[in-house]
């Protein structure tokens, strides 16, 4: 990941419009800034899958409820 090559991780998903989210080596989830995983820039957006996968949770349920997108 990024332009170094120095950071490893494992993609985990999209958003559907370019974006990816990666599992960092120290558990982290980070989603790019851009549509390539060769971009520098890297957003921590959760602390650990489980956190992740509530934030998901969360965003879903607010999406099939009042039909509002989440920034995930």
């Amino acid at each position: 990941m990024g332009t170094d090559r120095k950071v490893h991780g494992l993609v985990i998903g999209s958003n559907g419009g370019g974006l990816a989210y990666v599992a960092g080596p120290d558990g982290a989830v980070y989603r790019t800034g851009t549509a390539s995983l060769d971009a520098p820039e890297l957003d921590k957006v959760a602390d650990d899958l489980r956190q992740f996968l509530e934030l998901l949770e969360h965003s879903l349920t607010r999406f099939i409820a009042a039909g509002e997108t989440g920034n995930l």
